[in-house]
């Protein structure tokens, strides 16, 4: 009964998708994942190991969708944009020396998998973005994190994790985030040619995370386009965020962050800290309809039972229709 009413959930959240296709629309597959492959060190499979989002976004004419861009204050239509979105995503956790568990310490991260689907909304008005979004969806052996992973194992010929028998049980999971950007035009912060400086933050309540957090980015590049950068697999990014009559643009950008939190799910059994540290370094290129992001991401310990700091690396591909 709970496979079959998720189940109904994401085929009907999709066909909702496919029924307010516009002319502003984009597809992206957010990857992010701890492997050699995709990070320069080589501590792979541990805590946060694998992440993957396949988003669908665009620009519907509903009613409450043009009062949510007004609401506040009304601006000229050429000020404001919004948008919806529809993905379906999955996370896989791992505790540290996951195919070796005789090297474990007693104190560890969980194995579990997260799958979840849900909408979001944006609305950009001048230099300003605004992302709420909502996900529903089932951490725990229906979540198929093992079967994922070892499928993926098994493909690249490496050692399997060793463990998942104990991951969290089946449960229902949901969460409700907002996150602001701002680009700053004015003062110190204006944008140069080759440089500009994007603010951001917001935060997350639900039965996953407890969180909120706060960063600044700033990117270095050729033709920057006058929008509020990279979109995460936390909080991608719709066409009414981006620069439509920028098509062709290339630029490196770093951010710095921090995250305050309060619960965690996946860090049952552990003593989160209450603060975490986030760095990312990363690169953009778009070419007409095509955008290639790579990234990567530094955070330290999210928990006191740890001795060590974790990082992943992330590829988004977007295409623009």
């Amino acid at each position: 009964m709970k496979r079959n009413v998720f189940n109904f959930a994401f085929s009907g959240l999709f066909l909702m998708a496919g029924a307010v296709v516009s002319a502003q629309d984009t597809f992206s597959i957010y990857a992010e994942n701890d492997s050699r492959y995709l990070k320069p060190d080589g501590n792979t499979d541990r805590h946060y190991t694998s992440g993957i989002n396949l988003v669908y976004t665009t620009q519907p004419e509903w009613s409450w969708l043009k009062e949510f861009g007004d609401w506040g204050r009304t601006l000229p239509e050429s000020d404001k944009s919004t948008a919806a979105g529809f993905f379906l995503g999955q996370n896989i956790y791992t505790p540290n020396h996951s195919d070796k568990p005789e090297l474990r310490s007693d104190k560890e991260h969980v194995f579990a998998g997260w799958l979840y689907t849900g909408m979001f909304v944006e609305r950009r008005r001048q230099n300003t973005l605004d992302h709420l979004s909502l996900n529903v969806g089932v951490i725990g052996p229906s979540a198929k994190g093992k079967q994922v992973q070892q499928n993926i194992h098994n493909l690249l010929n490496s050692d399997g994790s060793i463990g998942w028998d104990d991951q969290l049980d089946d449960e229902p999971a949901a969460n409700f985030s907002w996150v602001q950007k701002h680009r700053h035009t004015e003062g110190l912060l204006s944008p140069t040619e080759h440089t500009d400086v994007i603010t951001d933050f917001g935060g997350t309540a639900g039965s996953v995370y407890v969180n909120a957090e706060a960063g600044v980015t700033l990117r270095l590049g050729v033709s920057l386009p006058n929008d509020f950068g990279p979109g995460r697999l936390k909080t991608p990014t719709s066409a009414a965020s981006r620069d439509a009559k920028n098509t062709s643009s290339f630029y490196l950008y770093s951010r710095l962050a921090g995250r305050a939190v309060a619960y965690d799910r996946f860090l049952t059994g552990l003593t989160h800290r209450p603060f975490v540290g986030l760095g990312t370094l990363g690169a953009v290129w778009r070419h007409k309809s095509w955008e290639l992001a790579y990234a990567q991401t530094f955070f330290t310990e999210e928990f006191k039972e740890g001795d060590f700091n974790d990082s992943f690396g992330a590829l988004t591909l977007t295409y623009l229709f």
